[in-house]
C-alpha cells in the first residue's frame, strides 16, 4: 500500500491519540493519598463518638474515689490548678489557631487542622492498657472512670468505682497546649539544624527533632508532672528517672512519647511544594468546592496526627502494659494511685512479672477470667465458668 501525505498525517494523530489515551489511563487510576487518608479520618471519628456514647450512657461512667489516703496538700493545689487551666487554655489555642484564621481569612489552615486534631487525641491516653495496667492518675482529680471499657475486646481488669483513671478537666485541654508546643519546638529544632548544616539529610533532621523532644519531655513529665502526682508509671520497663520513687520516670515512656512528638512535628515541617504534608498529598486533583476540599484535607489530617499516636506511643506501650515490672511500694502505699485496681484494699494483686494476665468482662463484673489475690491465692469470678476437662481417650 502506498502512503501519501494524508495518510502519514491520518496515522500520526491516531498514534498521538492512543499516546494521549494510554497516559490518560494510569493518571485516572492513580491513588489519591488524601482520599484514604480522610476516609480513615472519618472512621476513627465515628469510633470515637461511639465510645464515648456508649461510656456516658453505660455503667462505667462512675466516679473512682481516692480510698483511705488523702493526697498532700501540693498534689491537691496543682490538680486543681490544672484542672482550672487545661480546659480554657485549650480553648483559647482553638480560637486562635482555628476560629480568628476563619473569621479574618476565611480559610482552615494547617495549624488549625492539627489544633482540632490535638483536641480530640485525649480519647487515646488510656488506650496502652488494653491488655495491661502500667501506669494510673490520680483518682482525687474529678473523674468519671474512663471510657476504656466502651471499647470492643478491651482486657484489662476494672469495673465501677474501681478501674483505670481519667482526669476529664485535665487531659482533653493538656493535649492540645503539650502538642501545640511540640508541634513548633520540633520544626524550630529541624529549620536551626538546617540552617547550621545544610548538607543535613530527612533522617538527620528527624534525629535533631527526637533530642529536642526527649528533652522537653524529661521536663514536662518527669520534672513537672510527675512528682506534682497527676499521673504515674509504675509498671513502666528499662532505666528509670527518680527509681524507687512514686514518680519514677521509665525510660519506655521517654522513648515513646518522643517518637510521638517528633512524629506530629515532621508532619507539619515536611512538606511538597504545594505546601502539603504527607496525607494531604493530592488534594488539588479533586473535584470538590473549596470547602469540601477542606473538609476532606482536615479529616486527613485528623488521621495522620491519630495514626501518628496510635503507632509510636500505644502499639509499643500496649507491650509494656502486658509485661510490667513490680509496681515500687512508695506508689502502691497511696490508695490514690491504685485506684481500686490492686492491692490493698482489693481482692487483686497488683502487676508485675509473676501475676499472671487477666481476662475483664466488660458486661458483667461477676465474670471474667480468674485472676490472684495479693496474698497469691486464685479467684474464681462468681459468674465464670472454667473450661470443662476431659479424660484422655484410650488407645483401643
Amino acid at each position: 500500500m502506498v502512503t501519501t501525505p494524508a495518510t502519514a498525517t491520518r496515522k500520526l494523530r491516531t498514534a498521538d491519540a492512543d499516546v494521549q489515551s494510554n497516559s490518560a489511563v494510569p493518571e485516572a487510576r492513580r491513588v489519591v493519598p488524601v482520599k484514604w487518608w480522610a476516609g480513615l479520618g472519618a472512621v476513627i471519628l465515628a469510633f470515637i463518638t461511639y465510645v464515648l456514647i456508649d461510656w456516658a450512657t453505660g455503667p462505667f461512667f462512675e466516679r473512682v474515689p481516692t480510698g483511705p489516703t488523702d493526697p498532700p496538700t501540693y498534689m491537691k493545689v496543682a490538680m486543681v490548678f490544672f484542672q482550672a487551666a487545661s480546659i480554657p487554655v485549650g480553648l483559647g489555642l482553638i480560637g486562635w489557631f482555628v476560629v480568628r484564621p476563619l473569621i479574618r481569612q476565611h480559610r482552615l489552615t494547617l495549624d488549625g487542622m492539627l489544633v482540632l486534631a490535638f483536641s480530640t487525641l485525649w480519647f487515646q491516653d488510656p488506650l496502652s492498657a488494653y491488655g495491661g495496667h502500667w501506669f494510673t492518675y490520680n483518682s482525687w482529680a474529678i473523674n468519671y472512670g474512663a471510657w476504656v471499657h466502651s471499647v470492643p475486646g478491651w482486657l484489662s481488669n476494672g469495673k465501677p468505682g474501681a478501674m483505670l483513671v481519667e482526669p476529664i478537666l485535665i487531659m482533653p485541654g493538656l493535649y492540645v497546649y503539650v502538642f501545640v508546643i511540640t508541634m513548633f519546638l520540633g520544626c524550630w529544632a529541624m529549620r536551626r539544624a538546617k540552617a547550621k548544616w545544610p548538607q543535613m539529610g530527612t533522617v538527620g533532621l528527624i534525629g535533631v527533632c527526637f533530642v529536642a523532644m526527649v528533652g522537653f519531655d524529661i521536663i514536662l513529665e518527669g520534672v513537672i508532672f510527675m512528682p506534682l502526682g497527676i499521673w504515674e508509671y509504675p509498671g513502666g520497663r528499662g532505666p528509670a528517672i527518680f527509681s524507687g520513687t512514686y514518680h519514677a520516670f521509665p525510660l519506655n515512656e521517654v522513648v515513646t512519647v518522643s517518637a510521638t512528638f517528633t512524629a506530629v512535628a515532621c508532619l507539619r515541617y515536611f512538606r511538597n511544594d504545594r505546601g502539603q504534608t504527607l496525607v494531604e498529598r493530592g488534594a488539588e486533583r479533586l473535584r470538590l468546592s473549596d470547602r469540601a476540599q477542606t473538609v476532606v484535607r482536615a479529616l486527613a489530617v485528623f488521621a495522620g496526627v491519630h495514626v501518628a499516636l496510635f503507632m509510636t506511643y500505644n502499639v509499643p506501650n500496649y507491650w509494656i502494659g502486658i509485661h510490667s515490672k513490680e509496681w515500687q511500694r512508695d506508689l502502691l502505699d497511696r490508695s490514690y494511685f491504685t485506684d481500686g485496681l490492686c492491692g490493698q484494699g482489693t481482692d487483686r494483686a497488683c502487676p508485675g512479672p509473676g501475676v499472671p494476665l487477666s481476662r475483664n468482662d466488660n458486661t458483667d463484673s461477676g465474670k471474667g477470667s480468674a485472676y490472684i489475690t495479693p496474698d497469691g491465692k486464685a479467684v474464681i469470678p462468681p459468674n465464670t465458668n472454667l473450661p470443662a476437662q476431659y479424660p484422655f481417650r484410650s488407645n483401643p
